[in-house]
């Protein structure tokens, strides 16, 4: 069944914004329910002509973890960092903080400024991936900014560290991978003096991305 979200409700009607009303004209969606998630929660509805749906039933759905998933991910190449984003999305990430780091090459930084694009990847990650919440996209912060910013647990990524136990994770995480650069031994020792376990992934080196993924597949 196919999934939208909106913004806007009028009466037992949700309005559809122009990007959806494509993508309904190219998929001939006409008698078809289809569901609308409005502030989180899932509505099995029917098209209207040209741009509402009507509500037909409200769903009790929750696709959501009941803790709080944040991702730093640096300012990395532009390809790079859109799948970044988009698996983040599809693997349960509420938040997501940019960030720079001593080794991020700086003609990586307009990635950042690409806002409404970056706004409709995560925007239809959400969508295919049955969420009921778009991630947060926080400001781009620095290395020391994010170290200082409020998790419960905090682990990063580092190629050279000795520990590979990477544990099952439950609870209000914040999962943090270097750049293409990695991350230099001063951020390693301001990490750890943070409280940041520091854990290998794996015996290869990953792309930030890659890292990424691989975090997110020990939630629980």
């Amino acid at each position: 069944m196919y999934k939208f979200f909106s913004e806007t409700k009028i009466n037992d009607n949700f309005l559809l914004d122009e990007e959806t009303q494509k993508h309904i004209r190219v998929i001939r969606l006409k008698n078809e329910l289809f569901l609308i998630n409005y502030q989180g929660q899932f509505y099995k509805c029917q098209y209207v002509f040209p741009n509402q749906a009507k509500i037909i039933e409200k769903l009790n759905i929750n696709n959501e973890y009941d803790y709080e998933i944040i991702v730093a991910i640096p300012l990395i190449k532009q390809s790079h960092f859109e799948i970044a984003l988009q698996k983040a999305t599809e693997l349960g990430a509420k938040k997501i903080i940019p960030f720079i780091s001593e080794f991020c090459d700086k003609a990586n930084f307009n990635v950042i400024t690409k806002k409404e694009r970056i706004q409709k990847i995560l925007k239809e990650a959400a969508q295919q991936s049955f969420r009921n919440f778009v991630p947060e996209l926080l400001n781009t912060m620095t290395f020391e900014q994010l170290l200082d910013y409020p998790a419960a647990n905090k682990i990063m990524a580092y190629e050279n560290e000795k520990d590979e136990k990477m544990l099952t994770i439950a609870n209000d995480v914040m999962f943090i991978v270097g750049p293409e650069g990695g991350l230099s031994k001063k951020e390693v020792s301001q990490a750890i003096a943070a409280n940041v376990k520091i854990v290998s992934l794996t015996k290869t080196i990953l792309r930030a991305e890659t890292a990424l993924i691989y975090m997110l597949s020990k939630l629980k």
